[in-house]
């Protein structure tokens, strides 16, 4: 990657673009997510304070990522979405926004979570190649038909 890549917290302004990377992504269609489902999700999200982060390169969003600093799992965090724009993928970003993620996880709790769906075979090998784990299965969790793969990467037990 030529031009070093800014991580820094999404703002509104920056729902219309998240919003149509999402919307026009093929893994996102499958859950039947359009423009105005992700732009009113990400709303929401910013509303509630949730912990939402762009990647940008000059101006233009490169990818984001949504993460929890606790997640489900009392002793976790979890990534909820990542999406890098077609333009950037296979050049680091995506690898770079989990990095991020991790680190600011890392820092409270010893485990991070996340899901990927059964159909989604180069999100599999991409969380792998991280250091996660596939742990479990969830059936018919987000959408009928779909199973999700439950992913974790540790730094150990919550107790040593």
């Amino acid at each position: 990657m030529d031009m070093p890549l800014v991580i820094s917290p999404l703002s509104f302004f920056d729902v219309p673009q998240v919003a149509e990377m999402i919307a026009t992504n093929s893994i996102w269609q499958r859950y039947g997510i359009d423009y105005d489902t992700a732009y009113s999700v990400f709303a929401k999200a910013l509303d509630r304070g949730e912990t939402l982060y762009s990647g940008r390169i000059i101006e233009q969003i490169a990818g984001f990522i949504w993460f929890d600093l606790r997640a489900a799992l009392y002793y976790s965090g979890g990534i909820r979405w990542l999406a890098v724009h077609p333009d950037f993928q296979n050049k680091g970003i995506g690898k770079l926004l989990m990095q991020f993620a991790e680190d600011k996880i890392f820092e409270k709790c010893p485990n991070v979570f996340l899901l990927a769906a059964d159909f989604n075979a180069s999100a599999h090998q991409f969380y792998e190649t991280l250091g996660y784990e596939k742990v479990g299965e969830l059936r018919d969790y987000f959408k009928r038909g779909i199973t999700e793969w439950i992913y974790r990467k540790t730094k150990g037990p919550v107790v040593p």
